[in-house]
């Protein structure tokens, strides 16, 4: 793993792509050209806001259509996200009133089931930048959050996902920026991103770092930082856990997921019996001392 710099080589041969180069607003990116697809890693929901507000900001200064579609393990709900980012985007409700930024939850890209269809997918992003470009914008500047696509799709599914939505990006005025939590992503998940992207970066506390994609033993590393305990909890397990930490009860939790009432209750057993903890309570704690959660959310 080694410190990120905007001429690093792996970032170098995507600028070599095309004289068109759009800046990022993220300093350890710097510029790429339209078709990117990279992944950032982060901790924490600070440094998630640390990534999308500049981000934006770059996108909507250079006249780009701006979506970003959010999972509960982010921001709890679409308010949450938007009211994250309106502090430091000035004018930002008449900017989504304008249509130029978008904050949307992924059941409307994915459904409320999470029941993930490929070809729907990338259908809806294709629509979205044709919208884009017919209404004037420059072009689309998206960000996706897609560590919870393993629920919904089968094995090699996420990878099939990737390499569709790179197909159709090929040669189009669209950026992709895809967002993993590290304390929800295991490190098979990280491999795969790795591997399925164009280059990754992690965010930590502030320090940016990039993910050489030749050097998958430091994806190993990454993620061995992890509490073991947390490490052989499922995404699915993980998400359900956060929520709980954050304060959300099982009927809140089943609504946000599009899953039951029985299968939150049915998770929870699960966790206490992997975790050898008995009560909420319990699982809260371990949550924060994890780093799942903040000791304030």
């Amino acid at each position: 793993m080694n410190e990120c710099a905007p001429d690093r080589g792996a970032l170098r041969r995507v600028e070599n792509r095309s004289e068109e180069l759009r800046k990022t607003g993220l300093p350890a990116i710097g510029n790429v050209p339209w078709g990117s697809h990279f992944c950032i890693f982060y901790e924490t929901k600070e440094d998630l806001r640390d990534i999308l507000v500049p981000y934006f900001k770059a996108g909507l200064e250079n006249n780009e259509l701006c979506v970003s579609y959010v999972g509960s393990h982010e921001f709890i709900t679409v308010k949450d996200a938007k009211d994250a980012i309106r502090k430091e985007i000035p004018k930002f409700d008449r900017l989504t009133r304008d249509g130029q930024i978008e904050i949307v939850a992924r059941e409307k890209w994915f459904g409320k089931n999470g029941d993930v269809t490929t070809a729907k997918a990338i259908a809806r992003y294709q629509k979205k930048l044709d919208r884009a470009l017919k209404q004037g914008f420059s072009g689309l500047r998206l960000h996706g959050s897609s560590a919870w696509l393993r629920v919904g799709l089968h094995e090699g599914g996420f990878r099939r996902y990737e390499q569709a939505l790179d197909s159709m990006m090929a040669g189009q005025r669209m950026i992709v920026a895809c967002t993993f939590p590290l304390m929800l992503t295991g490190a098979e998940q990280i491999l795969d991103a790795v591997r399925t992207h164009e280059f990754a970066v992690t965010l930590r506390k502030g320090l940016w770092k990039l993910v050489e994609i030749g050097d998958i033993e430091s994806a190993k590393r990454e993620a061995r930082r992890t509490d073991p305990k947390l490490e052989q909890l499922t995404f699915r397990q993980r998400e359900i856990l956060q929520l709980i930490a954050e304060g959300q009860n099982t009927k809140q939790i089943a609504d946000l997921l599009g899953i039951s009432v029985k299968t939150v209750e049915a998770h929870r057993l699960q966790l206490m019996e992997r975790l050898s903890i008995h009560d909420v309570a319990g699982l809260v704690r371990f949550a924060i001392r994890t780093g799942l959660v903040s000791a304030d959310a």
